[in-house]
């Protein structure tokens, strides 16, 4: 009898920090391991959650990882200076600054935007500075983040929930790497990303409790396999091919590695 391939899943980008999920934590990853789930990103929206994150990962070391960013509609000028104070303060303990960067969605002041962009290139700056990645909030924002990006020459780098298809192919082009949300399970926008994506650039992600598969439900990274079956079937592949695809990606950008079935870093 052929034995059953069990997929190994990187959520790279979830919120389990945040009060929807981080009381039933422990919940949360017990269903997320027997997912296949191998691994998990949470990425803090601001400092107060900061330290939520890092106490996930005291509780659950090896599995889930933290990264400190700053989402762009809380920018600034103290919050900006408070977070990179703390990202210096724990850059040993991150994996990568983020998320940052800009959102037009919710900000429509031309002001604000400028400061967000300002901000974005201290951010940027500050990445290369401690040679850690970037993970990249670009809603409705795409092309100034790649144009300040290309301009800044960032390499190392994930653009969260990419949303923009006219500009997959550019991202691509610069070896950026761009995570599918769960939400390609129902998201017609996101399942013609996700078609033309290559799987040399493509991550996944929850964004849990966000960006669910099917609306109005809440997520948790126990559903990465239903995006992976939608993302095969868009890519015309198997389920094993993506899983090891993004897994591979995710450890790579985040300079982790898979040593006897855990993860740990390089």
């Amino acid at each position: 009898m052929k034995g059953v391939f069990i997929l190994e899943l990187f959520d790279s980008h979830s919120h389990i920090e945040m009060p929807r999920l981080y009381p039933s934590a422990a919940a949360v990853v017990k269903r997320a391991k027997a997912a296949g789930v191998i691994g998990v990103v949470v990425s803090p929206i601001e400092p107060k959650f900061y330290t939520k994150a890092l106490d996930l990962v005291e509780r659950f070391p090896g599995y889930i990882w933290a990264t400190f960013g700053l989402h762009p509609p809380r920018t600034t000028p103290r919050t900006v200076k408070q977070c990179i104070r703390l990202i210096r303060e724990h850059s040993e303990r991150i994996l990568a600054i983020g998320e940052v960067g800009l959102d037009y969605y919710w900000e429509k002041s031309e002001q604000k935007r400028e400061l967000q962009r300002h901000h974005f290139i201290e951010f940027i700056r500050l990445a290369d500075e401690l040679e850690l990645p970037l993970v990249v909030h670009s809603r409705e924002a795409e092309a100034d983040a790649i144009r300040i990006l290309k301009e800044e020459q960032a390499t190392r780098l994930q653009l969260h929930c990419f949303n923009d298809s006219s500009l997959v192919a550019e991202a691509a082009s610069e070896n950026w790497f761009m995570s599918v949300p769960t939400s390609v399970v129902s998201r017609r926008r996101m399942q013609r990303i996700a078609q033309m994506m290559p799987l040399a650039n493509m991550l996944l992600e929850t964004d849990a409790p966000w960006l669910a598969p099917q609306p109005r439900q809440q997520n948790e990274p126990a559903n990465l396999p239903l995006a992976v079956a939608k993302i095969a079937e868009l890519q015309e592949t198997t389920e094993e091919v993506v899983a090891e695809s993004t897994t591979k990606n995710a450890l790579e950008l985040f300079n982790l590695e898979l040593y006897k079935g855990k993860v740990q870093r390089r």
